[in-house]
């Protein structure tokens, strides 16, 4: 039975939120979260097998609507537009995947990601749980049909393409550096490849005190390299994706 619905859906949910699939008691509620209906319906075009297995879809626009639905009890599966959170999307999957540990996390892509944005974008919404899935819809059809029978079989799935840069990402992941605003000003400027000596002037600092800044910085990632510090305070969420997109490693 196929249904579409902008009123109230489920309790006290919010309204203006599309509902396709089977509603009732037991219900197994799947969110698929994007800002564009024309993504929305090219993924539901993959999603639409499954709602014999009494699953109900829950289509959502709006990041207002995504807590409500994402913190009800009969929500087992989220499927996320990478876009969806803006800018902040590595900070928003933490918080979002802390608030419920049991849910099944599915990042997805409309486009092609850079595989090492891809990558930290997964690692960062990995669960200790539920390990977070990844696929792209630029992906070849046989492919993405592989990727939601592994999903929805209570599985991890991560293509083929993105194992190498996620491995290096989940590797690191017992690291939880934190850097002072002095150290993130000093990356940047390393990055964009200045000199110590002009950083200090840049600073009003001394060379030693720059040097003295760098090596608390590979100390507290345990990277001897500035390009392996930015993948993992990206990764981490210490800095913006913008950093990792803006530098061409």
């Amino acid at each position: 039975m196929m249904m579409r619905t902008t009123g109230t859906t489920t309790g006290n949910l919010a309204t203006a939120v599309i509902c396709r699939g089977r509603k009732g008691t037991g219900t197994k509620m799947v969110i698929v979260a994007s800002n564009s209906m024309n993504v929305q319906n090219w993924l539901f075009e993959y999603l639409e097998p499954y709602q014999a297995r009494n699953y109900a879809f829950y289509l959502l626009e709006r990041e207002k609507d995504f807590i409500e639905y994402a913190s009800n009890l009969d929500t087992v599966m989220v499927f996320v537009e990478d876009i969806f959170f803006g800018e902040k999307t590595i900070g928003k999957l933490d918080y979002y995947r802390k608030l419920n540990p049991k849910l099944q996390f599915v990042l997805f892509s409309a486009s092609q990601l850079p595989l090492n944005v891809a990558a930290s974008y997964l690692r960062w919404s990995n669960g200790a749980k539920v390990p977070s899935s990844y696929f792209s819809l630029r992906d070849r059809e046989k492919e993405i049909k592989e990727a939601l029978d592994t999903i929805f079989n209570k599985r991890q799935f991560i293509p083929s393409y993105l194992r190498e840069s996620f491995d290096y990402y989940d590797q690191l992941s017992d690291i939880e550096p934190h850097l002072t605003h002095r150290e993130i000003e000093i990356i940047r400027y390393l990055l964009a490849e200045k000199k110590r000596k002009e950083i200090a002037s840049i600073l009003v600092l001394s060379e030693s005190t720059v040097r003295h800044h760098v090596s608390n910085i590979y100390d507290k990632f345990g990277i001897r390299n500035m390009i392996g510090v930015l993948k993992l305070a990206v990764s981490k969420g210490i800095l913006s994706t913008d950093e990792l997109l803006t530098f061409t490693v």
